[in-house]
């Protein structure tokens, strides 16, 4: 009803208008060069509104052509994209499965037409390594900074572990090295340069990034005790190599964190460099503190093998510890030891015998046998070196003997 209403008056008005037009005269002359037209102002008005109808037609049919192209174009564009996109799925898939060919062709292909083609890069990349062709990986990886500059990071990460599967540890860490200026700090990148070192035995690097390590790593409290107590273990041994210096040695223990001390296996490799360098009064001073702080069987035992040190004074220390550790037999065989160091036979013997009779062990034995032996009592020389190499052996089987 609104257009019909608008129509009529419309026409009503146009009625209107062109009665009135018709009593007023009018007159419009146009001159160009010699040519001159003649006609009224009112016909001049109707073919101006005609042409500028016709011009609006034809603009509105020219727009709407091009939205129908527009429209067609976005449509196959459109598509290709949802086709990128289950491609990519489909890849990712095969790629978490380990399906390594199907990924690498599905996720390479779809790449140009994807919303992330850096993603579709490096797991093809991945995938293209783990089917042998180390240069396709590169290829993809190479792909992948270049469909993303801001990707730098996760595609060092990405050509990094894979260097570290192919066991190219120094690529690998000149790899992260470059990941570790755009993320200094980052727990992946700290990680895998903690896997290459190691494996590069490159001890002093490893301990430079040791502190991060403890602030980003994603290692437990557990992990990070015992990868700190290898690493000063292995700057104690690189110290201790017949081509260092002793101080090297010094420093390399001065180092060592103050709770790493007090192991006993780090400080049995202190001790053995420090009596093979023969500053075995050292190694005895060291190991008695250690005893008298915290008390180790292993370590009093190797406080009973130092040689070249004052075996007598050794023995009266070692002696004055019975008082607090009256049945220990690690420290009954230290005695023995060193009562033999001192030509004392009988205390020797009466020490190896104590500690047989507290737990016997396959040293007290063989310690006990080899004395009596020289003292010429060989028969139960023998019965002691047999003990000692039942104590070696598993539990034996029951079986049947034969009679004599």
């Amino acid at each position: 009803m609104k257009y019909f209403f608008l129509f009529v008056i419309c026409l009503l008005g146009g009625a209107w208008f062109y009665q009135w037009a018709e009593h007023k005269s009018s007159y419009l002359l146009i001159v160009v060069g010699d040519t001159s037209i003649e006609m009224s102002v009112w016909f001049a008005l109707g073919c101006l509104a005609a042409v500028v109808i016709v011009c609006w037609l034809f603009y509105r049919l020219f727009v709407g052509g091009l939205r129908g192209v527009g429209t067609q174009i976005n449509r196959v564009l459109i598509g290709s994209e949802r086709r990128a996109q289950r491609q990519t799925s489909s890849g990712l898939l095969s790629f978490i499965e380990g399906d390594w060919r199907p990924a690498l062709r599905r996720l390479n292909r779809s790449a140009a037409n994807a919303q992330a083609p850096v993603l579709n890069y490096l797991a093809a990349a991945r995938s293209a390594y783990e089917l042998g062709d180390q240069q396709q990986a590169n290829e993809l990886l190479a792909k992948a900074e270049k469909a993303d500059p801001d990707a730098g990071l996760a595609v060092a990460l990405a050509q990094a572990r894979i260097q570290l599967l192919a066991k190219k540890y120094e690529s690998c860490a000149a790899t992260l090295e470059r990941a570790r200026k755009l993320s200094p700090k980052h727990p992946v990148v700290l990680d895998i340069l903690r896997q290459v070192y190691v494996q590069l035995n490159d001890w002093e690097a490893l301990e430079k990034i040791l502190p991060q390590l403890r602030k980003q790593s994603t290692l437990s409290d557990e992990e990070l005790d015992q990868l700190t107590e290898l690493l000063y273990r292995k700057l104690i041994q690189k110290a201790g190599n017949a081509d260092m210096p002793l101080e090297a040695v010094h420093t390399a223990w001065q180092k060592t964190p103050r709770a790493l001390k007090s192991k006993p296996g780090l400080l049995l490799e202190y001790v053995d460099i420090l009596e093979r360098e023969g500053e075995a009064s050292e190694a005895e001073t060291l190991l008695r503190k250690a005893l008298q702080s915290d008390w180790d069987n292993q370590l009093v035992l190797r406080y009973g093998l130092l040689k070249n040190a004052d075996a007598s004074r050794q023995l009266l220390k070692a002696e004055g510890w019975l008082k607090e550790r009256p049945g220990n037999s690690s420290l009954m065989l230290t005695l023995g030891r060193l009562s033999m160091r001192n030509k004392l036979w009988g205390k020797a013997r009466d020490y190896f015998d104590s500690s047989l009779k507290i737990q016997g062990s396959p040293e007290a034995c063989a310690e006990m046998a080899r004395l009596l032996a020289h003292m010429g009592e060989h028969e139960l020389s023998t019965e002691y070196y047999q003990k000692g190499l039942l104590m070696t052996a598993e539990t034996l089987p029951e079986l049947p003997m034969p009679h004599h």
